[in-house]
C-alpha cells in the first residue's frame, strides 16, 4: 500500500505536459501567421518595382538580344539580396530584391539592358542556429542597346 501511495502523482503534474505543449503549438501558430502577413505586402511591393523597373530595362539570360544589337558594353553588374532567407516566403523575396537591385545598378550607370543575367545562391549555416540560411545573388552584363 505505501508504494501505490508513493507512486501516485496528481492529476495536475499529469496535465502540466501537455498545456505547455499546446502553448508551444499556439505561439508557432500565431508567429507563422504574422511572418506570412508581413512577408506579403513586402512581396506585392517588390513584384509592383519590378514590373516597373521592367519597363525601362531589359533582363535577359543569353548572351545576345533578340532583334536588338549591342552598342557599347557598360560592364559587369551585381545585386546581392539584403534578406537572409530561412524560409520559402523569404527566399521569394531574396531573390526580388536582387533582381531589383541588379537592374537598378545596371540603369543607374546609363544601360538599358543587362545581357547572361544569372543567379547565384550562398547557403549558409547561421552562427549560433540550427538554421541554414541562403542570399541570392543576381549578375550580369550592363549593356546599351539598340534595334
Amino acid at each position: 500500500m505505501t508504494i501505490a501511495a508513493a507512486t501516485h502523482t496528481n492529476g495536475l503534474f499529469g496535465v502540466l505536459p501537455l498545456f505547455a505543449l499546446l502553448l508551444a503549438g499556439a505561439a508557432l501558430l500565431r508567429w507563422n501567421r504574422r511572418s506570412k502577413a508581413s512577408v506579403e505586402p513586402q512581396l506585392d511591393q517588390l513584384e509592383h518595382d519590378l514590373d516597373l523597373i521592367k519597363t525601362q530595362i531589359l533582363l535577359v539570360t543569353t548572351d545576345i538580344l533578340p532583334g536588338c544589337r549591342v552598342v557599347k558594353t557598360i560592364g559587369y553588374v551585381e545585386s546581392l539580396s539584403e534578406t537572409e532567407a530561412a524560409s520559402d516566403r523569404e527566399y521569394r523575396i531574396a531573390e526580388k530584391e536582387a533582381l531589383l537591385g541588379l537592374a537598378q545598378k545596371a540603369l543607374g550607370i546609363g544601360a538599358n539592358s543587362v545581357v547572361g543575367v544569372r543567379k547565384i545562391n550562398a547557403h549558409y549555416d547561421q552562427a549560433g542556429s540550427q538554421w541554414r540560411v541562403s542570399r541570392v545573388a543576381y549578375c550580369g552584363t550592363a549593356v546599351v542597346s539598340a534595334k
